[in-house]
């Protein structure tokens, strides 16, 4: 890994059921899923129930999150590239999206916050 700030990244999706995320994920990154983790060429990927759902109204506490967690031999564009992949994704299928990573500012709409509050 080339910088520890691009090894992980947490994605909250607002009103998403585990299986749609699941299949859409496997579609969009030609992958499958072992559960609820998807081991892809340098990057894990998993899709988890936020158990903080509700507590409080802010994207935090959306009901779904995916995260990715770079392998050692992965590019800071690697993750990246991926991240904003699937922010994109599940924008355009209807699903907000909002990254929690060190590298926000550099995936569409700063993470998906941007979209959010325009």
């Amino acid at each position: 890994m080339a910088d520890d700030a691009y090894q992980f990244c947490k994605i909250y999706l607002r009103s998403a059921e585990l299986p749609e995320v699941m299949a859409m994920l496997a579609k969009l990154l030609e992958g499958k899923f072992q559960r609820r983790s998807m081991q892809l060429a340098e990057l894990t990927l998993d899709v988890v129930k936020n158990p903080d759902a509700g507590m409080i109204d802010d994207f935090v506490c959306w009901p779904t999150f995916v995260e990715l967690e770079a392998d050692d031999g992965a590019t800071n564009e690697w993750i990246t590239g991926i991240a904003a992949r699937i922010i994109t994704a599940m924008w355009d299928a209807g699903i907000p999206a909002v990254a929690a990573c060190s590298f926000e500012d550099q995936l569409p709409w700063c993470g998906g916050i941007a979209r959010l509050n325009p």
